[in-house]
């Protein structure tokens, strides 16, 4: 189960300054005349010689430096150490068994990444096994702007579910998320999440723990922590041609706030094809208040 907001070539760029080399090529040399015979040098055929300099690349606008001037330093510091302590435990499971969530680790990188690659292998989001551990391990130091939340089977202590929560427009990409991660971070352009508001997306669950409920208890613990973070709704894109998504998120509570048909790319539209913004009300009438 998938959201549409699929793994993204991550908006922010690495702090480490990385060096490029670059090859530039000089004027050939210039003969000069020769005034005198027999003492003058013997003109040189033009030639070229190879420059290399090393320049550092600059971070993007999207880079880490602009996610982290979201809130103050003390309210950042505050919405780390809950989601760190966050963790939500004997969440009942189909056919026995309980769920656990929490934060990811590093140690939970490897089988995030399978449960992820699996999830979204063969569809329109699929993304190399290398991208995706990538992504993950990038949002092992995302501060409180995102969060990666991981379902785990309390009786194998095995990772079976994968969700990721992002809390400010920065750390989606900016205004032109879609544009800036490679894809709908933050859903298409015409169909933005609303920038202070909490965004959801990259569920996934592994398969053979599909139909026990993972996805719905994954839900439930996202909620809770948005609302001990200060959120007052959730966010979503999901597509339009996933029914079983598309339900699981309305039985969840999320209603449909606007549709978008993906346009026709000669004569290979499929039907149903676009995708939808939806959103779930946490506290009524509230408002979002996770960097205030």
């Amino acid at each position: 189960l998938s959201t549409a907001g699929p793994i993204p070539g991550h908006a922010r760029v690495s702090s480490i300054m990385s060096s490029v080399i670059v090859a530039t090529k000089t004027a050939p040399t210039i003969r000069r005349p020769v005034l005198s015979s027999g003492t003058a040098p013997r003109p040189s055929l033009p030639s070229h010689r190879i420059v290399t300099r090393r320049i550092e690349r600059v971070p993007s606008a999207s880079s880490s430096s602009v996610v982290a001037s979201v809130g103050t330093a003390e309210r950042r510091e505050e919405l780390k150490g809950i989601q760190t302590g966050f963790r939500r435990g004997g969440m009942p499971l189909k056919g026995g068994g309980t769920l656990a969530a929490r934060l990811m680790e590093g140690s939970d990188v490897k089988s995030a990444t399978e449960v992820m690659t699996e999830s979204f292998r063969g569809s329109p989001v699929e993304r190399p096994r290398a991208r995706v551990a990538k992504y993950l391990l990038d949002q092992l130091d995302s501060g409180p702007d995102e969060a990666c939340l991981v379902g785990v089977d309390e009786t194998s202590d095995e990772v079976v579910a994968v969700v990721t929560l992002s809390f400010s427009q920065a750390a989606r990409g900016g205004a032109d998320a879609a544009g800036s991660r490679g894809v709908a971070g933050s859903g298409a352009k015409s169909l933005p999440s609303p920038a202070d508001a909490p965004y959801l997306c990259n569920m996934a669950v592994r398969e053979s723990a599909r139909g026990r409920g993972v996805a719905k208890a994954l839900l439930g613990a996202c909620d809770e922590l948005v609302r001990e973070m200060g959120g007052a709704d959730m966010w979503l894109h999901v597509r339009l041609s996933d029914p079983i998504a598309t339900g699981l998120y309305r039985g969840a509570g999320y209603l449909v706030e606007a549709t978008e048909e993906k346009k026709a790319m000669m004569f290979f539209k499929q039907e149903g094809d676009g995708i939808a913004l939806m959103r779930k009300e946490l506290v009524p009438g509230g408002s979002n208040s996770i960097f205030a």
